[in-house]
């Protein structure tokens, strides 16, 4: 078998080498490429988590906002004060059963 080798059978082998290290390369770069983008992805989600926590958790602790001031106004409210009279007509259909695609789970 050595003896029936020869130099054109060596550069074959030299060029098919060449173009399986090329694709290699070509699907190691696309694979850098897209984890580059995942990583980028994840710094912006990061950068947003940061912005969110300071514009909104980090500042609703250090002072109280409207809703929650408003929340602690109700919930001091004494129980012994005068209701307003208010009437509530509650109307439920004739049709208000349960929907033929939905009776199966329900029953």
């Amino acid at each position: 078998m050595w003896e029936q080798l020869t130099p054109t059978d060596i550069q074959r082998a030299r060029e098919q080498l060449a173009a399986l290290r090329t694709a290699t390369l070509n699907r190691h770069a696309e694979e850098v490429k897209r984890l580059d983008l995942e990583q980028a992805e994840i710094e912006a989600f990061e950068r947003l988590a940061e912005s969110f926590a300071q514009r909104y958790i980090n500042s609703a602790a250090s002072q109280p906002t409207t809703e929650d001031q408003f929340h602690v106004a109700a919930v001091s409210v004494p129980w012994d004060s005068p209701t307003p009279d208010v009437h509530v007509n509650h109307h439920v259909p004739s049709n208000s059963g349960t929907p033929p695609r939905l009776r199966r789970f329900v029953q």
